[in-house]
């Protein structure tokens, strides 16, 4: 090819190709919104010849091409008339994309320096015109050198919105903008650009508290609009009777929360039928031999792919496809949200199959669809399993149902929802609500294969239907909940009277399947929804509350307390002499003596109490409905467990600690002021600490 046509061919790439996501494209969007209303965006687009429409250019799961930025950014200084535009829309990415599941994914890496250290995989969601490598981070700096990709040139304004995007992640967690230096940069002439990124590891003390907390409540509220994203994809698998509608959403959905230039969804209904295909930045004319690639199962798939099956207890479908340039890698997050999608398509195809299977059973499958709407909305496994069991009566005719959720770390099988069916009185709900493994007893027989098909239980079936007729039932089903090779659950399907009503058939098979199918996916959401909560409301590291779940706890007590009788006290607790075991051993003995530290904590209160860690090495105890004897009780506790040295890593660690107390509703009368009194009475403390160290300290001088 002469140079002229290696040219022609390089602008045509740069022109085509998915190079930046469309997040720019929105954030700058809004930014000159904000200027000039709808009549400067349009502005912008006829300017830069754009033939995308605003909406493209604002829907986040879209990409464009590297010279569809350039100009963008050139229209957008024009009309704004910004001297550091392509800066300015860096700057505003936490603004405006703050609620976004990129937002969220950067936040659930847990530190500034975290985001910075996985630069490589993070800047791969914004753009793939470049490679973004970290040379080296620690608390309160990185450095970072960014390569323009093989084809393309490197561009000023491209520098200015990458300087702009690394001031932003320290915003997510409660800090200040970080400063940005860029001293050497590939856009005039440098062979790479290089950064280095700061920012303020320890903020105002006052300051800081209430922007953390806002920090915290904007990441509950991401993953809020991430778990109503994920739901209202399940309420799309109810209100649309087309197959292919449903795949659609799904695959659209997927490509907003696993930000990638490529996604494809394929997946046939029976095998050897026809293919459902849906896709987003592919080329049309080369979907159909990726799709075929995809079923393949000799497909090789690269790092810089994201494949999951689409598979439920009935079959796999099919794959679920996220694609980068080579190179770039995917956060294991975002297979774990891939695979929620690729159950969500798994779950439409099963309800799509079975309606095939069923429509001359109208009644059924209306119950079906029953089910699944009474199951699709977001909930914690507890009230899933409570759904279950009021639903399952409208599917299958029975008096009684019962939902047990498998506890893996327990080895046991607890009782989690009962109901009777409408109408039926007396339920009888003495039986044992929590069942161990017995050797050669069903439970055992269900957990080494999950999958097998379910069982009727009658007066002569041992010691569970023993259990079962003792308490008034005439027969029952027990039905797996099971994600492949994994038991999540048994459901119990009973009748007190009438046991005929109860044959396995192959009807009633196909009804106790379809729910199971149901209950699978709903559970496996659920237990998502239990762990995101957990991890919302819980301090990653010593597994204790945090400082927002503890702020909204002591709220509520102090409220209980202005309504009521009850009285109790706030404990401030801070370490002394901890920093020192940092700088000296360094952060993982730390961080194993705050784990350390939290156990003995924990062991110096009742279990209606609340033990946190507020950050750093600050602690708090809240004594729940506590009397003055209670409270001196659990003040001599916290003193005297940080009598004895501490052994991490077989050193001897002598911590002493500095403590406020606080009771209430007499010392303060809300919360924050609860927090300010006990604060500055720690403070007192450890300033007596201090003062007596320095006495000793002059005497053994002089001496």
């Amino acid at each position: 090819m002469s140079p002229g046509g290696r040219t022609k061919a390089l602008r045509t790439g740069l022109h085509r190709g998915n190079h930046f996501s469309c997040s720019m494209s929105a954030v700058l969007l809004a930014r000159v919104r904000e200027h000039g209303g709808d009549a400067a965006v349009a502005e912008v687009l006829r300017v830069a010849r754009s033939r995308r429409t605003a909406a493209y250019l604002s829907d986040i799961a879209n990409w464009i091409s590297f010279d569809e930025a350039q100009t963008l950014w050139k229209a957008g200084a024009a009309v704004t008339h910004h001297p550091q535009f392509a800066r300015a829309v860096g700057e505003d990415a936490v603004r405006f994309l703050t609620g976004s599941p990129v937002a969220t994914l950067l936040r659930s890496l847990g530190s500034p320096e975290a985001v910075y250290g996985q630069i490589a995989t993070t800047a791969t969601k914004y753009s793939t015109a470049s490679t973004l490598q970290c040379v080296t981070c620690g608390p309160g700096y990185a450095e970072l050198t960014s390569t323009a990709a093989p084809g393309f040139p490197r561009s000023a304004d491209h520098c200015a919105w990458t300087c702009g995007l690394l001031s932003q992640p320290t915003i997510l967690f409660g800090l200040p903008p970080a400063t940005v230096h860029h001293e050497h940069c590939g856009a005039y002439g440098a062979l790479a650009c290089e950064y280095r990124v700061t920012w303020p590891v320890h903020a105002n003390r006052r300051g800081a508290e209430s922007e953390q907390i806002a920090a915290l409540h904007g990441q509950l509220d991401a993953m809020k609009v991430r778990l109503n994203s994920m739901f209202s994809t399940a309420s799309d698998l109810i209100d649309s009777g087309d197959i292919d509608d449903v795949l659609e959403r799904i695959a659209e959905r997927a490509a907003v929360e696993v930000r990638a230039p490529r996604h494809l969804l394929a997946v046939r209904m029976e095998p050897g039928g026809p293919m459902h295909c849906h896709h987003k930045g592919f080329d049309p004319e080369e979907v159909h031999e990726h799709a075929e690639r995809l079923l393949s199962h000799e497909l090789h798939v690269p790092d810089s792919w994201l494949a999951v099956p689409v598979r439920s207890n009935r079959r796999e479908y099919g794959r679920l496809l996220a694609t980068c340039p080579d190179g770039a890698r995917f956060f294991p997050q975002e297979r774990e949200l891939l695979e929620v999608y690729a159950r969500y398509a798994a779950s439409a195809l099963d309800s799509a199959a079975a309606l095939r299977e069923v429509e001359r059973r109208d009644a059924q499958s209306s119950a079906l669809l029953d089910l699944a709407r009474a199951l699709a909305a977001a909930g914690t496994s507890a009230e899933i399993a409570r759904r279950l069991a009021d639903a399952v009566p409208t599917v299958v005719d029975c008096d009684r149902v019962g939902v047990y959720l498998w506890d893996a770390e327990h080895r046991l099988l607890r009782r989690q929802a009962l109901a009777p069916a409408e109408g039926v009185e007396g339920i009888v709900t003495s039986e044992a609500t929590s069942w161990t493994p017995r050797r050669g007893g069903a439970l055992e027989r269900f957990l080494a294969d999950p999958n097998q098909e379910p069982m009727l239980l009658t007066k002569h079936s041992g010691q569970l239907g023993k259990m079962f007729t003792d308490i008034g039932c005439a027969a029952t089903i027990l039905v797996p909940i099971a994600a492949p090779g994994q038991l999540m659950g048994l459901l119990s399907v009973s009748v007190r009277h009438r046991p005929e009503r109860l044959h396995l058939t192959a009807d009633l098979l196909d009804r106790v399947s379809g729910v199971a199918a149901s209950a699978t996916t709903a559970l496996q959401n659920g237990r998502l929804v239990d762990v995101i909560t957990h991890q919302a409301l819980h301090d990653q590291l010593t597994g204790l509350a945090n400082r927002l779940q503890f702020t909204t706890q002591l709220r509520d007590a102090v409220e209980r307390a202005r309504t009521g009788d009850e009285r109790g006290a706030l404990f401030y607790v801070d370490l002394d002499r901890f920093k020192p075991v940092n700088d000296e051993f360094g952060h993982e003995t730390g961080d194993a003596l705050l784990v350390a530290v939290a156990e003995r904590l924990r062991g110096c209160t009742r279990e209606s109490d609340v033990v946190a860690r507020l950050g750093g090495d600050e602690f708090a105890v809240l004594l729940v409905d506590a009397g003055q004897r209670e409270i001196e009780r659990v003040s001599g506790r916290v003193l005297e467990a940080f009598a004895e040295p501490f052994v991490i890593h077989r050193h001897r660690l002598e911590l002493g600690v500095s403590i406020g107390c606080t009771q209430y509703p007499f010392e303060a009368e809300d919360a924050d002021g609860l927090l300010r009194r006990a604060d500055a009475a720690m403070f007192a403390d450890k300033r007596e600490h201090q003062a007596a160290r320095a006495d000793l300290e002059q005497a053994f001088t002089a001496s």
